[in-house]
Parts: structure tokens; sequence; C-alpha cells
């Protein structure tokens, strides 16, 4: 079964702020309320940069904060930087930082991750918020997962593509395995906001993906499986 859904971009996720994560030297865009999977070996630690970008017509002042959605069983150590660098206790910034309109920066959120010798997993969403926008934010959930030794970080990542690009709204999803529990590939516009999510049973190999409801243009798509994004792809739409 393929399931469809459709955003309403202008109030889906309200502030209009989407994210970057540097993969194999190329910064790919993460749309807003998306995640990302970061690893290390239990010996090391995850030191990232993540970009922000404001789509906004207009000028911002950002804040942040990071609350857990999970937090690794044994002791771990876990810091950031947005104006400044906090210590692991610290959940909020103390300033907000100025972005333009559309201007996206790589280099003001820092984050660091240290899982102090021992394996698993922290998950922790990290909140954006405009000065005068109340109750209206932004977010990306980050997954950061310390490996035992040995266990090899490439094949983590997803296997799926959607052929054919260009299609005139009737393709397929393809996977070079089906080892997973959950999959599915994003669909969004050039600025990185989902428009439609396709689910990809477990198990199968090929499935088809309607996406008529897409009007002529060009998009992004991108996979997820158990919770590891894939990189972005363009996708191209012609009826």
């Amino acid at each position: 079964m393929v399931l469809f859904v459709l955003y309403n971009t202008s109030n889906a996720f309200g502030l209009d702020v989407s994210f970057a994560q540097k993969i194999n030297n190329v910064w790919q865009p993460v749309p807003n309320g998306g995640s990302i999977t970061l690893y290390c070996e239990l010996n090391y630690i995850i030191d990232e940069y993540i970009g922000v970008k404001n789509n906004t017509s207009g000028p911002l002042c950002l804040w942040m904060s990071k609350s857990y959605a999970q937090k690794q069983s044994t002791p771990f150590k876990d810091l950031f930087c947005w104006d400044k660098c906090y210590d692991m206790g610290v959940t909020k910034s103390d300033a907000c930082l100025k972005y333009n309109s559309q201007e996206i920066r790589y280099i003001d959120l820092h984050i660091s991750y240290n899982p102090l010798g021992k394996a698993g997993e922290t998950i922790i969403k990290y909140t954006f918020w405009a000065t005068g926008s109340v109750g209206d934010s932004s977010f990306i959930i980050v997954h950061l997962v310390s490996l035992p030794l040995g266990v090899e970080m490439t094949g983590q990542l997803p296997d799926l593509s959607l052929c054919p690009n260009p299609c005139d709204g009737k393709a397929v999803v393809t996977a070079g395995n089906a080892g997973w529990e959950e999959a599915r590939i994003y669909i969004s516009d050039m600025a990185g906001r989902r428009l439609m999510a396709v689910d990809i049973p477990k198990g199968q190999t090929e499935t088809r993906a309607d996406l008529s409801a897409l009007r002529e243009g060009m998009y992004l798509y991108y996979s997820e499986i158990n919770g590891v994004i894939g990189k972005t792809h363009k996708l191209i739409i012609k009826k």
C-alpha cells in the first residue's frame, strides 16, 4: 500500500526556516521538520555543523533551544553553539542571530556529541523561533548514534531511487534491497518544504508512486530508511 500525505506549506510547520546537512562535502537541504542521523564509533565524538536558512521575504532574528526525545542510557555529553557555545545543561540560547531574507549560513549551528566510550543513541530536537513571532517555530530532529567498534557506518544510508525522471506524474520507487523496518520517499519544493510522502512497504523492492497531484516543474526528493535521511536529488515533473 502506498500512502500519500499532502502538506499545507503555508502553515504546516509555521516559521519558514529550513536546514542543510553536509554529505560527502556537499550541502544537502533538509526540510523544516525533517531529521538527520549522525554516526561515530564509541571512542570518538560527533562534531558537525548544520546549515540554517531563512526562506521568508523579510529578515528574522532567530533564537534556538534543544530538547531530548531520547537519551543514551549511559552517560554522555552534548554541546551546542549558536550565538555562542553553551555547556550541556543549557537548553536555550541567550540571544538571537539575524538572518536576511533567503539567507543561508552553514556555521551558526555547531553540535558536538561525546558518547564517553559507550554505544547508544540520543535524539535531540533543535527548535527555532523569531523575535516577535509568538507560537511560530521551525525544528530539526538530530539522531546521534555511537556504534560499537568494527561496525561499518557505510551501508547505513538509504538506497532508494525514483524513475523515470523527468516523469509525467507516474513513477516507480526502486530499492536496492528491502532490509528495513520503515522506508519512504519525501517530495519537497526547491525551498525544501515537504509536499508529499510515499511509504514503501517492508520487503518490497518496487513501489508505484502517483505524483499526479504535483504541477509541472522542478522538485527535490530524498529517502528515509529506519530514520536515516539519504541524499537529495532533483525531480522534474513534465506533463
